[in-house]
């Protein structure tokens, strides 16, 4: 990185990780101007700061507010789902980064969750068409841990389940028709589950039980256990 350039910008985003990466790429396809900085910058971090009024720390949750307090005089916003703090203002956004970026379009869907009593998202980030909707910041805890559960650990099971599925010399793509509807009808019905622990199939339950490692078997009997209390 040479001279710092000195076409005006409006942002500075702070971090080298997936989420860094994803906002880069996007305001990137926007034609929107910004600055990176990373610990393997070749500016020191100060330097990029003087133009700056909007520093975007995607950053760990743990690095957020002592990050925040070596930044004065500046509108700092960051993007944890959980953290609420008076040192920066927060838009998490509801969606997951992978390794590979998306297209526009995909990032255009994202929406963005705030907290109530703040700056509108519209207010810190006018160029982006992103739809944004506000939480109190005591909803936060209880709805970032939802979103993790639902999606990590979805996650985590769809990829054991397409080992389990090549390891049977059977293709990976045969997951995805079965795994597209799952998530539709999730989506869709709150009576989605199907199978033999919707049915009450005690048999076939205890012999899915008999061939799962010790890994994965108390999480089995710990879903049978939460299904029938809640039937129940």
């Amino acid at each position: 990185m040479g001279q710092v350039p000195t076409l005006h910008k409006s942002y500075l985003i702070i971090g080298g990780g997936r989420l860094a990466t994803h906002l880069a790429h996007y305001f990137s396809l926007l034609d929107i101007p910004y600055y990176q900085w990373t610990r393997q910058t070749e500016h020191p971090l100060s330097t990029l700061l003087i133009p700056i009024q909007k520093v975007l720390l995607a950053v760990s949750d743990d690095a957020i507010e002592p990050l925040a307090k070596s930044i004065p005089n500046k509108t700092l916003i960051h993007f944890s789902g959980v953290l609420s703090t008076k040192l920066a203002e927060g838009a998490h956004p509801l969606f997951t980064f992978g390794p590979d970026l998306y297209d526009l379009e995909t990032y255009r869907t994202i929406p963005f969750i705030t907290e109530k009593g703040n700056s509108p998202f519209f207010d810190h980030f006018p160029e982006l068409p992103n739809l944004s909707y506000e939480i109190d910041s005591v909803q936060k805890p209880l709805y970032h841990a939802w979103t993790s559960m639902a999606g990590n650990f979805s996650s985590f099971l769809i990829m054991e389940y397409v080992k389990k599925i090549k390891g049977m010399n059977l293709p990976a793509s045969l997951a995805k028709p079965y795994l597209t509807q799952v998530l539709k009808n999730s989506l869709q019905s709150h009576s989605a589950l199907t199978g033999p622990i919707a049915r009450g199939d005690n048999q076939t339950i205890q012999k899915h039980l008999d061939v799962l490692g010790e890994n994965f078997k108390p999480l089995y009997q710990s879903f049978v256990q939460l299904i029938r209390e809640k039937a129940s």
